[in-house]
């Protein structure tokens, strides 16, 4: 057994034997109100629920900030929802520092468990009462304020002093937006510049709404990466720590930011809860928090009030007027937006058979919207990367739905983007870059722009101008793997071995991270193998590629890049089979491969060239 110095807490319902014995099913509701509100709020404060006992819950905590902060936003919390269906009810809770053994199965064992439940019984009702060595941990900390309540000389224990712990800032709730002079005042602090948007956790009863919770965190993100003073990483990035149980000053650590913005979303029929806070990820201290019990309609109001306050709270202007919204959208039809989220998510997946589903999703968006501008840039983005069998079928749909994005918002970048990619898969590389150029005049910041374009001036041949570009798109999104393996790929035509080697090294160290996080990413896997492959480590190369093929058995995209990997560490057959392969299963890109340097030792072979003449012709 481990034994460690934790924060914990117990919190029981006020009166609980009362309302049991009048009555049973009223008291048993109130249990799991108390069970659902605590196994929402005590993971937003980074602490874990041990263990329900009866009306009780017995949650452990990394600090003494964190339990005492979670502790007076679930009594809050609490009072909030009792007195929402007419009757107030309240929480006794009791918050102490202690050595305690964690036993295999997560439960918690010591004398200090047992002082944090004798604690929980000294305190009133909707009291949060903590021990004075919590107390001595949190004393200098101006947004708490501590009422003394003397030594007390509590059931097996003695003597302890006590204190009833309230948030100065609104003394009523932490989940409360303080005014704007009140996250003002927090500016003594060191500017904050750098903030990562983290998704938002799915805690809907069928934990089937991470779509929506990925929706609402990636507006947010998108909006704030439009502040000048604001360092703001890739949603990849961000998106990658999704169910990791870290630290904040970890995370903000490896992204290389100051703040985090974290929370959670629950939507049952038409009712939505949002929680959100901002943590300092140099010290893990709150800054801001808030909760949005709100109906679905309203879901773009809260994303804009989101972004709003967080600005605010970063001391940061937005340059806008107040008129103005933050988060726009360019639709108001709420059923229409979750099927454009369900589309997202979906075409983020990257193998055909999920992006054929997010077309799906795309045009059943516009079907109920069919002035959505932002859905049909996603059908036709879908139709792009469906380029392949019935190629130009899906030609075709994207140039219609693009022109339809444009005609309807012609700032959109990503329907410019969407647009040129259909004019590359053309060959019409003029008409794509002048797209491509615009679409980053309209949003410098959108990696699609910067990346699509670079692969569109590789196949077209300009190859300098390629290599510029995905640059671009790495400095756009920090971390990114992708672009650094096809940079290495157009290093090697353009200056040769030396050069690519460095860039080849990178994009392994880059891959390798994703996958600590995304493990289950073919697509990492299968670059990376192709990187293993140039730098002669043959056994690698085999293995990544044989491991990319089995996660995506049926993705041309997949199995072309696995087939180039095999091929530049001779394995002939087994390449010229994940060529056929790819070919089979809808691979596009004739005009590609005849300046893929991979395909370099094959080119004469009789079977590549047939499979090269297939291409073309379909």
């Amino acid at each position: 057994m481990e034994r460690t110095l934790v924060a914990l807490w117990f919190a029981d319902i006020a009166g609980y034997s009362e309302h049991a014995a009048k009555d049973e099913s009223g008291a048993l509701r109130l249990v799991q109100s108390l069970q659902e509100l605590a196994s929402e709020t005590i993971p937003q404060c980074r602490g874990r629920v041990v263990k329900f006992v009866g009306d009780a819950v017995l949650a452990q905590f990394p600090s003494a900030d964190l339990a005492v902060r979670a502790a007076i936003e679930l009594s809050n919390g609490y009072v909030q929802r009792s007195d929402a269906v007419g009757r107030m009810e309240h929480l006794r809770i009791g918050v102490h520092l202690a050595d305690v053994v964690v036993a295999a199965d997560g439960d918690l064992y010591g004398d200090g468990v047992n002082t944090a439940a004798r604690i929980q019984e000294a305190a009133e009702p909707g009291q949060v009462v903590i021990s004075q060595d919590v107390w001595r941990q949190l004393r200098g900390r101006s947004e708490f304020r501590f009422e003394h309540l003397g030594d007390r000389s509590l059931k097996g224990i003695g003597p302890i002093g006590l204190y009833a712990a309230m948030m100065e800032s609104a003394v009523t709730s932490v989940s409360k937006t303080a005014d704007a002079d009140n996250l003002r005042s927090q500016a003594q602090r060191p500017a904050i510049r750098s903030l990562a948007v983290l998704p938002l956790v799915d805690l809907s009863a069928e934990r089937d709404q991470e779509h929506f919770g990925d929706g609402v965190a990636e507006e947010i993100l998108n909006a704030l990466t439009k502040l000048d003073d604001l360092c703001v990483p890739a949603r990849s990035s961000c998106f990658a720590f999704r169910g990791l149980n870290l630290d904040a000053r970890d995370v903000g650590r490896r992204l290389g930011v100051e703040a985090l913005l974290e929370g959670s979303v629950r939507k049952a029929g038409q009712r939505l809860r949002i929680s959100v806070q901002l943590i300092d990820a140099r010290n893990g201290y709150h800054l801001w928090s808030e909760r949005f019990d709100r109906e679905v309609a309203d879901i773009f109001a809260i994303q804009d009030e989101i972004a709003s306050s967080v600005v605010r709270a970063l001391g940061l202007s937005s340059g806008r007027r107040e008129e103005q919204h933050f988060v726009k959208t360019s639709t108001a039809n709420v059923e229409a937006y979750e099927f454009y989220l369900r589309g997202r998510k979906l075409f983020q997946k990257w193998t055909r058979e999920n992006i054929n589903l997010a077309r799906e999703m795309f045009e059943r968006a516009v079907g109920l919207d069919s002035n959505f501008a932002a859905a049909w840039a996603g059908l036709a983005t879908a139709h792009v990367h469906l380029h392949g069998s019935d190629s130009e079928l899906h030609l075709d749909k994207a140039r219609k739905a693009s022109a339809r994005a444009l005609k309807l918002d012609p700032q959109s970048a990503e329907a410019h983007v969407a647009a040129a990619q259909g004019l590359s898969m053309e060959q019409r590389y003029a008409d794509a870059a002048a797209e491509f150029e615009l679409a980053i005049e309209l949003d410098p910041n959108l990696f699609d722009a910067h990346y699509y374009y670079a692969r569109s001036c590789f196949k077209s041949g300009n190859l300098e101008k390629s290599l510029r570009l995905f640059r671009q798109a790495q400095s756009v999104r920090s971390g990114d793997y992708q672009a650094i393996y096809l940079e290495a790929l157009v290093l090697m035509q353009l200056r040769g071995w030396n050069e690519s080697r460095e860039a080849y090294q990178r994009a392994l160290e880059a891959g390798r991270k994703h996958l600590a996080l995304q493990p289950d990413d073919a697509r990492a896997y299968v670059l990376g193998a192709g990187a293993f492959a140039r730098l002669g480590e043959a056994e690698c190369a085999k293995e990544w590629a044989e491991r990319a093929m089995s996660l995506a058995p049926d993705d041309d995209a997949i199995l072309y890049n696995a087939g180039c990997a095999l091929a530049v560490v001779g394995e002939e057959d087994r390449a010229l089979n994940a060529l056929q392969r790819a070919i089979g299963a809808g691979l596009a890109g004739g005009d590609w491969i005849p300046q893929d340097p991979d395909w370099e030792r094959l080119r004469d072979h009789p079977r590549f060239q047939t499979l090269v003449q297939q291409l073309r012709r379909s």
